[in-house]
């Protein structure tokens, strides 16, 4: 695989290279305070595997399903860290009411709605980045104090 090209998905051999990214996934989940049995949903392997995937002695083939996933959750990730440098891996658990949320917190909407979930998640955070979504100078003052939770409900 070049540098310009996407990985074959239905190669082994690319989705074991890929597959072998899921130790650092995890980390990253960790980091927003998901528990196992969330990690594993979220990723939709078990528990077992997400614990022995912790040590990298035992990092499954992964299905092209999961390592979408693995993708938009490392999408997301690297997006909070340029968005917020205040919590940025507290934001998924905390209410929110723009759309597409309407008051649950992204991770609810992540867990429920699987990929779909995830891409309505990745697509908003990546909208913000690029300056898609016009602010109201409220919103500049809600987001100068981000380290405060309750600032993800309005007001």
């Amino acid at each position: 695989m070049t540098a310009h090209t996407l990985p074959d998905l239905g190669s082994r051999a690319d989705r074991v290279r890929l597959s072998a990214t899921l130790p650092a996934v995890i980390r990253m989940l960790e980091a927003w305070q998901l528990t196992r049995d969330q990690q594993a949903e979220l990723l939709t392997v078990s528990v077992r595997t997400v614990q022995r995937s912790c040590t990298g002695t035992a990092v499954p083939v992964l299905s092209s399903d999961q390592l979408t996933r693995l993708s938009l959750i490392t999408g997301i990730y690297a997006a909070l860290h340029a968005l917020y440098t205040l919590s940025p891996d507290a934001w998924p658990q905390r209410p929110n009411n723009r759309h597409p949320f309407l008051g649950r917190t992204p991770l609810d909407m992540m867990l429920s709605s699987g990929i779909p979930g995830l891409l309505a998640v990745r697509r908003l955070l990546d909208g913000d980045r690029s300056g898609q979504y016009g602010a109201t100078q409220q919103a500049h003052v809600k987001a100068a104090r981000l380290h405060q939770p309750d600032l993800y409900l309005d007001d």
